[in-house]
C-alpha cells in the first residue's frame, strides 16, 4: 500500500532533523575537544568552562532545533516548538518513533484525510510544548531563581507517539495487539495507561524521566479532548445510527413549489437531494467507548469514571456542554458496570439495614464515606443507545413525512 503524503512528510521530517541534530552536537563536540587543546584554560569555550570539561556529546543541545523552557529564545524563534518534537535522542527511540509513524499514521491519515490527520498533529506538537514552556516559566516564578534547577531539554516525539496510541484506541477499542506468536495480548484501549505507567516507574529511577511523564501525559490529555470535542465530522460509531440532525433545506421564496403531477420517483428523489446531514452541529467522538474511564483498566476506571461524572455534571449545569450530544453504552453493559460499583460499595462501605445492628464495613466511620461515594454515584440518569436510537429514528421519519 502506498504511503500517504502526509505520514511520508512526516517520516522524512523525523529522520532529517534527527540526524541533523546528531551531526551538529557531535559537530560541536569535535571543536570543543580540538579548542581546549590548542587554548589555555583562560581562553577554553564557555560551556567547558562551566563543567569544568569538555560536555559530553549527550549533554549538548541545538539551540536552533530544540529548546530549554524558561532559558531558550522561544519568542525568536517559534519554530523549535515544532522541530522539538520530530527529534529523538537515540537510535532506539528514532527505530521506536519511525514504526510508529510508518504504521499508525498512514492507517490515520487513511481513515481521516491528509487535513484532518494533520490538524490533529499541529494541535498536538504545538499545545503539548506550549503548556510545557508555560509550566517552567510558572514554576520559575514561584520558586528562588538561584535554586531552580535548569529544566531539561525538550527532544522527544512522545507527545506523538501518545496521541497514535490514543487515536488508535478511539478507532479499534476491542482490538489487541498480539506478541511472541499471541501469546502475549495487549488491549489497544489500556495502552496509554501502560506507556503513562512505564514512564512513571522509569521516572522512580531517573529524574530526568520528568519531562518525559510530563509530555506523555500531555499527549494524552491533549489528542483525547481534541478527539473527544474538537475534531471535525462524525465518527463511525455515531454515524452508522441515525443522523444527528436532519434537517431539510428549504429553497428560497422565490423558486416555484413542486407539482403534485410528478412521478413518484422523482418526487421521492427529490426529497432525498432535499435532506442533508449536518455534521457539524456536534465534534469529536461524544459516545461512551471513548470516555475518559475506559482508558483505565478496572478497578481503576471506578473513582475515574465517579469523578469524570462528576465533573461532566457540573459542566452540564453550567451550559458548557450538552447532555444530549454524548451517547451511552448499551443498557446491558451500564447495568453490568453499575453492579461491580454497587459490590464494591457494599464491600467496603456497606451498612446493615437491621436495627440495633454494627457497621458491618470493612472500614472505620463507613456512613460518612457511603454518603459522599452515594454523592459521586448521584445525578441524572443516563440514557441507553437504543433509546437514543429510538428517538433519532422517530425524528428523521418526521422529517421525511
Amino acid at each position: 500500500m502506498k504511503i500517504p503524503k502526509v505520514t511520508s512528510i512526516l517520516l522524512v521530517v523525523l529522520t532529517s532533523l534527527t540526524l541533523l541534530n546528531f551531526v551538529l552536537k557531535y559537530y560541536t563536540y569535535f571543536v570543543l575537544m580540538v579548542s581546549s587543546s590548542k587554548t589555555s584554560a583562560n581562553e577554553v569555550n564557555s560551556i567547558a568552562q562551566e563543567t569544568g570539561e569538555v560536555p559530553h556529546p549527550h549533554e549538548l543541545y541545538v539551540p536552533l532545533l530544540t529548546f530549554i523552557p524558561t532559558r531558550s529564545p522561544v519568542f525568536t524563534r517559534p519554530w523549535v516548538l515544532v522541530t522539538s518534537s520530530f527529534i529523538e535522542e537515540n537510535f532506539v527511540g528514532l527505530t521506536l518513533s519511525f514504526m510508529l509513524f510508518f504504521y499508525m499514521g498512514k492507517y490515520l491519515e487513511t481513515m481521516w484525510g491528509s487535513k484532518e490527520f494533520t490538524e490533529f498533529i499541529i494541535c498536538n506538537v504545538i499545545i503539548s510544548n506550549v503548556a510545557l514552556f508555560i509550566y517552567y516559566s510558572i514554576k520559575l516564578v514561584l520558586f528562588d531563581p538561584e535554586s531552580y534547577a535548569v529544566p531539561p531539554v525538550v527532544i522527544t516525539a512522545l507527545a506523538i507517539n501518545m496521541g497514535f496510541f490514543v487515536a488508535i484506541k478511539q478507532r479499534i477499542p476491542n482490538h489487541y495487539f498480539l506478541f511472541f506468536k499471541g501469546n502475549v495480548r495487549l488491549k489497544v484501549t489500556y495502552i496509554p495507561f501502560i506507556l503513562v505507567s512505564l514512564v512513571f516507574v522509569l521516572l522512580l529511577v531517573s529524574e530526568e524521566f520528568f519531562i518525559s511523564l510530563l509530555l506523555s501525559g500531555l499527549g494524552f490529555s491533549i489528542s483525547w479532548s481534541y478527539l473527544r470535542f474538537f475534531k471535525a465530522g462524525t465518527n463511525e460509531r455515531q454515524s452508522y445510527l441515525l443522523p444527528f440532525s436532519l434537517s431539510r433545506k428549504r429553497s428560497n421564496k422565490s423558486s416555484h413549489p413542486v407539482r403534485a403531477s410528478r412521478e413518484g420517483s422523482s418526487s421521492s428523489a427529490s426529497t432525498a437531494s432535499a435532506l442533508h446531514l449536518d455534521h457539524g452541529l456536534v465534534r469529536g467522538d461524544r459516545s461512551e467507548q471513548f470516555s475518559l474511564y475506559t482508558f483505565f483498566p478496572y478497578p481503576l476506571s471506578i473513582p475515574v469514571k465517579l469523578v469524570s461524572g462528576q465533573i461532566f455534571n457540573t459542566m452540564v449545569r453550567y451550559k458548557f456542554l450538552n447532555k444530549k450530544d454524548f451517547y451511552n453504552e448499551p443498557e446491558g453493559v451500564e447495568d453490568a458496570q453499575m453492579e461491580e460499583i454497587d459490590a464494591l460499595q457494599n464491600t467496603f462501605l456497606g451498612v446493615s439495614s437491621l436495627k440495633g445492628a454494627g457497621n458491618v464495613s470493612a472500614l472505620p466511620r463507613a456512613g460518612s464515606f457511603n454518603s459522599l461515594w452515594n454523592w459521586f454515584k448521584s445525578g441524572p440518569k443516563k440514557v441507553g443507545i437504543k433509546s437514543s436510537m429510538e428517538k433519532r429514528r422517530k425524528l428523521a421519519l418526521k422529517e421525511l413525512e
